[in-house]
């Protein structure tokens, strides 16, 4: 069973983080989603813009009402005319609104990064988990070798009446128990496979191998600017801000000309041998009653404000919630790895010479020997786990920072 997952594995697809994460990119659904959206802001922009400039279009009518008096429709109407218009003053409402719709723009684009972020954050802990199982399996994998070659040791000890049976049926029981902790640590090694190849679009692939990423991680720090959830919040609040100025400059008057040129008159046949020509118009307006539409929509705006504030201030506090959970889990990793490097060669030396004594016949039991053995495994297991606690706790802490992995 161990040599037929070696050798599938051997012919699997390796993969370094890197590789991974330019993967994961590329086929996430949110990344797409988010430059989607984007896009979208973009042309937001572009359409609060164009008020700004003067609009020119055409246009032609020709009309007969014989049904109703002269008086009152002249005969008809016909006309082909190029219209230029345009708002000369507002007060500033269409800058506000260009305004608020850059600053959401700008949100748009710390959404990508954020949806980056997310995705990046989340096959790198994938791809430690999966280092981290490769390891575990092949220390297990290792702890059954030497214990099926104890019982072998500890069978012939027996036959030679230097042990009792029920040595033979501890180092036996021991060596069921490292078999059946290989099994469960290929069934991990699967599950983490498949976890990351679902983050890279490979649903099928089970044998799939990562390379080690090398030394540890630094703790990344703790100024959280660069975060882009934080700074599309910023950008959302300034956003609803300018919506409000937009708002209130509703209330304002606003000056509009307008420029036509072309034919103009009743019939078609002397309207366009004898009546070409142009009009310009000035039109100054003021709203004095809406029933109260412009102060409601102030107070909308003003309550979208209130909204990304307190959005910002969640946001904020999400994010130092989560770094305050990390930064603890960091360094206990840390110190915890540091212990492990000085642990580990005495709990084997000390393995060692109990094996060696009950070998040469001193007062040490089996069980001494087994649990001396079992110390040493318990060590070498936990160095790979506390790597990862390291690199995931490192991970989240430059997530929640904005800095790229």
């Amino acid at each position: 069973m161990i040599a037929t997952t070696l050798c599938a594995s051997a012919h699997g697809e390796t993969l370094t983080l890197d590789q991974a994460i330019q993967r994961a990119l590329a086929f996430a659904p949110t990344v797409a989603s988010a430059n989607a959206q984007s896009d979208l802001g973009d042309a937001l922009v572009r359409e609060a813009r164009a008020p700004l400039y003067p609009s020119l279009s055409a246009g032609s009518e020709y009309m007969q009402a014989p049904g109703y008096s002269k008086t009152i429709t002249n005969g008809g109407l016909s006309d082909a005319l190029l219209n230029l218009n345009y708002t000369a003053y507002d007060f500033g409402r269409r800058s506000a609104l260009v305004r608020a719709a850059l600053y959401q723009s700008e949100a748009d684009r710390y959404g990508v990064r954020a949806a980056q972020a997310q995705i990046i954050f989340d096959t790198t802990v994938a791809y430690y988990d999966l280092l981290r199982s490769q390891e575990i399996d092949r220390e297990l994998d290792l702890n059954d070798a030497r214990l099926r070659r104890y019982v072998t040791v500890i069978k012939a000890l027996h036959n030679s009446g230097r042990s009792i049976a029920n040595d033979v049926l501890k180092v036996q029981t021991a060596s069921n128990n490292a078999g059946l902790s290989l099994s469960s640590a290929h069934h991990d090694v699967d599950h983490a496979t498949a976890v990351l190849g679902s983050l890279i679009g490979q649903f099928n692939s089970s044998d799939i191998r990562v390379v080690d990423a090398g030394g540890l991680p630094a703790w990344p720090g703790d100024d959280l600017s660069r975060n882009p959830m934080l700074q599309a919040a910023q950008r959302t609040v300034a956003s609803a801000r300018a919506g409000v100025l937009a708002a209130e400059r509703e209330r304002y008057p606003t000056v509009r000309l307008a420029l036509n040129a072309g034919w103009q008159g009743i019939n078609p046949p002397r309207t366009f041998t004898h009546e070409a020509g142009a009009s310009y118009d000035g039109l100054l307006s003021m709203p004095i009653f809406d029933g109260g539409l412009i102060s409601a929509q102030i107070d909308e705006a003003r309550a979208r404000v209130a909204a990304a504030e307190a959005q910002l201030r969640q946001v904020e506090l999400e994010l130092r919630k989560q770094l305050t959970d990390a930064e603890p889990r960091y360094h206990q990793a840390r110190d915890q790895l540091t212990l492990l490097t000085k642990a580990i060669p005495t709990a084997e030396d000390n393995f060692e010479l109990t094996w060696a004594r009950f070998l040469g016949g001193g007062n040490v039991t089996l069980l001494e020997v087994l649990d001396a053995f079992q110390q040493v495994e318990q060590m070498r297991l936990a160095r790979p786990n506390e790597t990862f606690a390291t690199r995931q706790a490192a991970a989240q802490g430059a997530a929640v920072l904005g800095l790229e992995q």
